[in-house]
């Protein structure tokens, strides 16, 4: 449920951690890395042993054995560039300068460089500097701020034989094994990206497979390649491996600036979709506003307010008439505005600077008369606002191209998302052709860093072990059915495992902008009436048919439906069925938020399409919903006589923990969501939300205790007794995070459990994650050729010593199905592999909304919905205002002052509040505006977010 009230101290930021100086960031490193830098000290739960249940298979892999290092040490080297530069940036230009690198030649040995301040080379040389000319490059020499001293010292040499030492477990983890796959990575890296251009771990080339998302982005695949540890030691390789993988990014089109500048604004709305450069021009135009203190000003239109989302992109320049200086890039810093230029805006007419002649006097140019006078470029588009380079440079947009790789860093609207999933899905059979044709693109065989450090990588796909676990069967309310390897069965014939607790009374349905004829609407209101029976529903009435006059405001919706349903039954209404006319993201929003926020009331959205076309099967999946939110439970899985399917006489609490972050270039602040299970099979949940801060990946301490205790309180209640084991499920935290989880999170979840319960269970915690890029592919799979539901895979891509494995537990729709990554890194319960893989494979049959299972625990899945969901109940202001609700306004939750920066002390460890300047605005309350507690406790103890 929605919470209120203030949060004590912070939890550490998304990735804080500081690793060693010049340490490659972008390996996948092991917790133990991140343990090491974080000076702590958390053991991480180690396997127990292998799975001993289900049929042996094989599977290929995408992850390709490292079959031999050099055991011979590297001379690690530090890169100065003196003076000191500003930006990274600099270093790389120095490392390629063809001074520099005639004068590395000279060593006969191959160096690697990360681009910024590290080198390596077998090469064991004395310290040396060399004074180089950047100018001499791009055809200006002699230029003073272009003359520098490159200085290089060995600083280390790195031992290989450590890295080997730590696979075979006679030594920890220190710096010397990080020096060790630091190195590594980066030879990986070295000849590829000479070859193409590389994107933190993804390699692209011109050739690569395009698609067009819109006017002014596009998608391209690239190769993903990373090192990994993997437990392969002691039979095929060395217990490292390659990960190779399809890699599709987003990135803005290659063309002049000022069409991209008129694509992007046509793609975000269609008033600008077929503007020329004279209508960009007057959208872009500053616009009448006023000061705080009441003063006439002028500021950013609409369209220019967009524009600045074009910041960070590099581009080159076209009007010098030198190949050689067109080839130096720029980046944008963002559009030059003023108020003082007023209604002609920040244009090169306007703007004006001023020079030094030759005679020594200065002379005062427009942007526009100097390029005219000096590069005989007349701009043409000279209304346009000019582009700011992070150089201090002003450019006309036509005079700028925009180059191909320039990430677009936003999230993608719905039509970009549709084509990007048509570009990105390849079904298993392709993906594996595509993975091969990168690895020869990589061509590791003809490597000459590789060859020259003794680096032997195999190119064949692997096929390793795996298992496939036995499926449960479904257990319904008067039959169990068997779903064998389909992963798939149906509702027909079928009654939920429990109904809806109170009978159907007070509903209605209500058609959002007449989308619907009301006879459409009776026909499925009939039908669902029927097919929810037929499953078992209990239903005393018939429903309200309602619809509104046109344009009104979401909140007048709500207000109307919610009072004329209660006054026609005479009681709270039980559950509200919107039908819309579109998905459109806003309406559906605004529904929820106040009918949940506001009066507390449960709701179905139905698209006005599926209710005209009223199939049996659209009934039958609603009534899953439905069945849920009002209290019942669709099926469980069968067991032997009448003891709980997981448990035994265990009494258990299922946690998952899901923490979403607002998308890039908004002000949308982090929200937890939590959700635990509530009855002895873990098939009914309940769950809390709550704002966590702004880019926040640990849970707050303040925010643990106010969601957990509840929960905790009603667990104990319900089912008189206290938990003995407690999974708590983790989901989207990178091994950086790991410590923390166990420091921050499960040392406060432990004082909830002593403060409420008055004891603390055994733990278990499990860190489930998606965001990998292993994919298998089996010697016999589905029709698709993806793995079958229950395939596991422990060995030889998994850690060398940690308690982790893969499990596929869906059927995969469409591409190649991605497993999840399961990490046990804190293991207090103690179950048997076999038994802890059962309940979380079983477990995804559970879900309450499908006739399939999922591919993440449900937990997990509840989590990550309730948290979407809580999106919905943001206090933004403009949500606050009761719409005619028959009770007292509410006073509107007020954003908190101001909170200083810096470290906070909490019990004896310091927390990072730095990402937060002040607190962020809390939810707005369950019924915030109606108030009556029942009414908010049959809402709460739902699963109102599925």
């Amino acid at each position: 449920m929605s919470q209120n009230g203030a949060g004590k101290g912070a939890a550490p930021k998304r990735n804080p951690l500081q690793l060693p100086e010049g340490i490659n960031k972008r390996c996948d490193l092991p917790p133990e890395a991140y343990w090491h830098a974080d000076k702590v000290n958390t053991p991480h739960a180690t396997r127990p042993g292998y799975s001993t249940g289900g049929q042996n298979i094989k599977v290929g892999v995408n992850q390709f054995q490292i079959k031999e290092i050099s055991g011979k040490d590297i001379c690690q080297y530090d890169v100065a560039v003196l003076p000191e530069p500003k930006g990274m940036i600099v270093y790389k230009k120095a490392w390629n300068c063809k001074a520099f690198q005639r004068k590395l030649a000279e060593m006969k040995a191959p160096w690697l460089h990360d681009s910024r301040k590290l080198a390596w080379s077998s090469a064991n040389i004395p310290s040396f500097s060399l004074k180089i000319d950047l100018g001499e490059d791009e055809g200006r020499p002699g230029r003073s701020n272009q003359i520098m001293t490159v200085e290089v010292k060995q600083t280390c040499k790195v031992r290989m034989e450590a890295l080997k030492g730590y696979l075979e477990k006679k030594i920890g983890w220190d710096n010397s094994v990080l020096e060790c796959i630091s190195f590594l990575d980066h030879a990986l890296r070295q000849g590829p990206s000479e070859r193409m251009r590389l994107i933190k771990r993804t390699l692209f080339n011109d050739h690569s497979e395009t698609r067009r998302l819109n006017a002014a982005t596009e998608a391209i695949k690239g190769i993903y390649s990373a090192i990994r540890l993997n437990n392969s030691l002691g039979g095929s390789g060395v217990g490292l491996g390659v990960n190779v993988d399809v890699s599709n990014q987003t990135f803005w089109i290659g063309q002049k600036f000022e069409q991209l500048a008129r694509s992007y604004l046509s793609s975000m709305d269609r008033k600008w979709e077929n503007l020329d450069y004279a209508g960009m021009g007057k959208a872009l135009l500053p616009v009448k506003t006023t000061k705080k203190d009441g003063s006439p000003t002028w500021g950013m239109s609409e369209a220019f307010k967009i524009l600045r989302r074009l910041q960070n992109i590099r581009f080159t320049v076209n009007h010098r008439g030198s190949k050689d200086l067109g080839n130096k890039e720029y980046k944008v810093k963002g559009f030059l505005f003023d108020a003082k230029y007023g209604s002609e805006g920040s244009n090169a007419k306007v703007v004006t600077f001023t020079r030094n002649m030759p005679d020594g006097n200065p002379k005062e140019y427009s942007v526009y008369d100097y390029y005219l006078q000096q590069y005989r470029h007349r701009v043409q588009h000279w209304y346009l606002p000019l582009v700011e380079s992070t150089n201090g440079g002003f450019f006309p947009m036509e005079v700028c191209d925009i180059g191909r790789f320039n990430p677009f860093p936003f999230k993608l609207d719905p039509n970009q998302t549709s084509e990007m999933i048509k570009f990105a899905v390849q079904r298993p059979p392709q993906r594996k052709t595509e993975v091969m044709r990168m690895v020869q693109n990589l061509d590791w065989g003809k490597d000459r860093y590789l060859s020259h450090f003794g680096i032997k990588i195999d190119p064949t796909m692997p096929m390793i072990p795996a298992k496939l676990l036995p499926n449960p069967i479904i257990q319904y309310g008067n039959k169990a059915v068997d779903p064998k390897m389909t992963g798939r069965w149906d509702l027909r014939g079928v009654k939920f495992v429990a109904p809806n607790k109170l009978p159907l009374v007070a509903w209605a349905f209500v058609i959002v902008d007449g989308c619907v004829d009301q006879q459409s609407v009776q026909h499925f209101a009939d039908a669902f009436k029927t097919a929810y029976a037929g499953h078992g529903g209990r239903i005393s009435s018939k429903p309200m048919i309602m619809c509104p006059p046109r344009g009104l405001s979401p909140a007048a919706i709500v207000g109307k439906a919610y009072n004329d349903c209660g006054r026609a039954f005479k009681q709270d209404p039980q559950i509200i069925f919107y039908i819309l006319p579109s998905k459109a993201a806003g309406t559906y929003e605004h529904l929820k938020q106040h009918n949940e926020c506001n009066v507390a009331c449960l709701t179905q959205m139905l698209q006005g399409q599926h209710v005209r076309k009223c199939q049996p099967q659209y009934c039958s999946n609603v009534a899953m919903k439905v069945n849920a939110k009002l209290g019942g439970r669709t099926s469980r899985i069968a067991v032997k006589g009448n003891g709980p399917a997981f448990f035994g006489s265990t009494p258990t609490m299922m946690i998952g923990l899901d923490l979403s972050h607002g998308a890039t270039g908004t002000s949308a602040v982090s929200t937890a969501a939590m959700c635990v299970s509530m009855d002895a099979e873990a098939t009914y949940y309940n769950a809390a939300v709550q704002t966590n801060g702004w880019g926040v990946e640990i849970l707050q301490p303040a925010n643990m205790h106010s969601m957990l205790g509840p929960l905790a309180d009603k667990w104990r209640k319900t089912s008189n007794k206290i938990p003995q084991h407690v999974f708590y499920l983790r989901d989207g935290v990178s091994e950086g995070q790991y410590a923390h989880v166990m420091e921050f999170e499960v040392a406060e979840m432990k004082k909830v459990f002593k403060d409420v319960l008055g004891t603390v269970p055994k733990i278990t915690v499990i860190i489930a994650t998606k965001r990998h890029h292993i994919r298998f592919f089996p010697e016999r799979g589905d029709k698709n050729g993806n793995c079958l539901p229950g395939t596991l895979v422990e060995r030889e891509v998994t850690h060398p010593f940690h308690y982790d494995f893969y499990l596929c537990s869906h059927v995969a729709i469409q591409g190649t199905a991605r497993p999840v990554h399961y990490s046990v890194i804190h293991d207090e319960c103690g179950l048997k592999p076999d038994e802890l893989q059962r309940i979380l494979y079983h477990q995804c049959y559970q879900y309450c909304r499908s006739t399939t299972p999922v591919s993440l625990h449900p937990a997990v899945y509840y989590a990550h919905l309730a948290g979407a969901r809580a999106r919905a109940h943001e206090n933004t202001g403009s949500n606050a205002e009761p719409a005619n609700f028959n009770s007292e306004k509410h006073e509107v939750l007020k954003r908190p002052g101001p909170m200083s920066k810096g470290d906070k002390k909490q019990d004896n460890k310091t927390i990072d509040t730095s990402s937060t300047e002040a607190p962020p605005p809390f939810l707005l309350r369950i019924g915030q505006f109606v108030g009556r507690e029942s009414a908010i406790k049959t809402f709460t103890d739902s699963m109102w977010w599925v």
